[in-house]
């Protein structure tokens, strides 16, 4: 690596693309390793942020207790690489989709969620017609305001989802998303703190129900780091942390230095010294600005360009980004044909738009790997 933070890379790679340090990868994902085994807490990667096969086994392979999905097209891509271990952290409704979950909870160890009792008969239905018991969870809503249940009405509702035949809660999960919006690293390691222990007590008032809730399930990269030391947490679900990103370098929980993935772009176009054009646009990079406006004064834009510090991509369209200076004096030198090295604010964007990673390791490519179908949104 460069000291820009660029990566070294010793071969050409067409533009735009999607690059992976496989080596920064493994450390991500065994420092995380580490902090969940000092707090006997387990580690179930989000692979909705790469969905890509190779990379969810090397996670299992690397000591992660299976993993976590968004569908149940995801779940049948891992499961068919090889992953054994699997919760789709997302209400799975309607009876073909229940169908499928079903079936594919006889070859693999398989954990669905739950945020309304018509969700619990939906599966209830499909799985005690097999003679089947649904291990589910219960999800709460954190202050994402996306879905799950409020805090105050999860007893309630647990014990009228533990009644329907076919499923059997097993604890409470949640995406704490609303910790992104922190201003600052303190903010957000106190909200994590809060949201954590908020969690706690939700389990232990199902329990006090009369609903055994063993599983306290945290699932944000952003709070990954402090969810583990809150006593009663059992299991973090982060996605991000494996490659990280701008987002993540804003928010303190990494550098330039501990981000996997850059995507790669091309300058095509200099219009004007202060302007200039890369093909990387918003097929390739999120469109999504940092969740915190506080942290949009020091990272403006679209993600970081390395080593050209006081460029910044302004605008996307779909196959544009359009750089403008914004540093002090005359800009920096930008060639028409150069290429250059970007941090996306969200990786997860990146992984889906470009649908393939090129995998480096001490810079020299050594692997390409693609992701899952367009069908594994379903």
């Amino acid at each position: 690596m460069l000291p820009s933070g660029e990566f070294e890379l010793k071969s050409f790679i067409d533009t735009p693309s999607l690059v992976l340090d496989i080596d920064i990868f493994k450390s991500n994902v065994k420092e995380m390793l580490k902090i969940c085994s000092e707090n006997g807490v387990s580690l179930q990667p989000h692979a909705k942020t790469h969905r890509t096969p190779e990379l969810g086994l090397l996670q299992q392979e690397l000591g992660c207790d299976g993993l976590c999905v968004a569908k149940v097209g995801e779940a049948e891509g891992f499961a068919k690489a090889g992953v054994k271990k699997i919760t789709i952290a997302y209400p799975v409704l309607g009876e073909s989709k229940v169908k499928r979950a079903r079936e594919l909870s006889t070859s693999i160890d398989l954990t669905l969620a739950v945020d309304s009792v018509v969700g619990a008969e939906s599966i209830g239905h499909i799985f005690d017609e097999h003679s089947q018991v649904c291990p589910v969870l219960l999800i709460i809503d954190s202050g994402l305001g996306r879905d799950g249940v409020r805090p105050e009405d999860a007893p309630v509702i647990a014990s009228a989802i533990n009644a329907v035949p076919g499923v059997k809660v097993v604890g409470v999960m949640t995406h704490e998303g609303v910790v992104y919006r922190a201003p600052d690293h303190d903010s957000m390691v106190a909200d994590a703190r809060k949201n954590s222990e908020m969690m706690v007590s939700v389990a232990r008032a199902i329990t006090s129900a009369g609903v055994d809730c063993a599983r306290v399930s945290m699932g944000a990269s952003a709070s990954a780091r402090i969810a583990p030391t809150v006593t009663g947490v059992s299991q973090i679900r982060p996605g991000i942390f494996a490659f990280n990103d701008l987002g993540q370098v804003a928010l303190g929980n990494a550098t330039p230095e501990t981000c996997a993935v850059r995507v790669l772009a091309t300058v095509v176009s200099h219009p004007t010294p202060e302007s200039a054009v890369i093909d990387a646009g918003s097929k390739s990079l999120s469109a999504d600005l940092l969740p915190a406006k506080e942290h949009r004064g020091e990272y403006p834009g679209h993600g970081l360009i390395l080593g050209k510090l006081g460029w910044i991509i302004e605008a996307l369209s779909e196959e544009h980004g359009m750089l403008r200076w914004v540093g002090e004096g005359s800009p920096k030198e930008l060639n028409i044909g150069e290429q250059v090295q970007i941090i996306p604010n969200h990786v997860c964007t990146a992984f889906s738009s470009l649908n393939e990673s090129v995998v480096i390791s001490k810079g020299e490519v050594v692997n390409r790997w693609r992701t899952f179908a367009p069908g594994a949104s379903r």
